[in-house]
């Protein structure tokens, strides 16, 4: 898997009309957020020491799924772009209230609607999570919300993650 690095880059690209991350000459992240999602267009702007300890972080997390390394790095890579991207309004009247829970930065959580689907908390306030949803989803009014969409819920619409620990990381 890629190692962050001082030389990354973030940058807007006028042509693709995406937020890239420059990795370096011959690979770039290209993420799914357009112009219109952006608070902020970079150019040329270093990736931050707390961007890549959240890299780390955000990694680890996504470990408990088992998923294939590539697209932990893509979920990666597009949860770090979080910060440029606008908020949303609440979309919590989409989701099931899920248990008492206080979900924590970078947890992987549990969204229900008419499916159920795992979301990673970018941030949390008060009473709400922003969260990346890891697949797609529809939700109780039947709209299906596409795979790598941030969303903004109330913290009791959310779940968290239960898993099974494997025999390998006990060991």
């Amino acid at each position: 898997m890629l190692r962050p690095s001082e030389r990354w880059f973030w940058t807007y690209c006028n042509k693709k009309d995406r937020l890239l991350l420059d990795i370096s000459d011959e690979a770039q992240f290209c993420s799914p957020f357009t112009q219109s999602q952006l608070i902020q267009q970079p150019q040329k702007q270093p990736l931050s020491m707390a961007e890549a300890q959240a890299f780390w972080q955000i990694d680890e997390s996504l470990q408990q799924l088992d998923l294939p390394a590539a697209v932990r790095l893509e979920l990666c890579l597009t949860a770090l772009c979080a910060p440029f991207v606008q908020q949303q309004a609440h979309k919590s009247w989409y989701f099931q209230q899920g248990q008492q829970y206080e979900p924590a930065q970078f947890d992987v959580v549990t969204m229900r609607g008419l499916s159920s689907q795992y979301a990673l908390v970018l941030s949390t306030d008060r009473e709400c999570a922003n969260c990346l949803l890891l697949g797609e989803i529809t939700t109780l009014a039947g709209k299906v919300l596409p795979r790598l969409q941030i969303i903004r819920v109330l913290a009791n619409r959310i779940s968290s993650l239960k898993t099974t620990v494997s025999y390998r990381q006990i060991a």
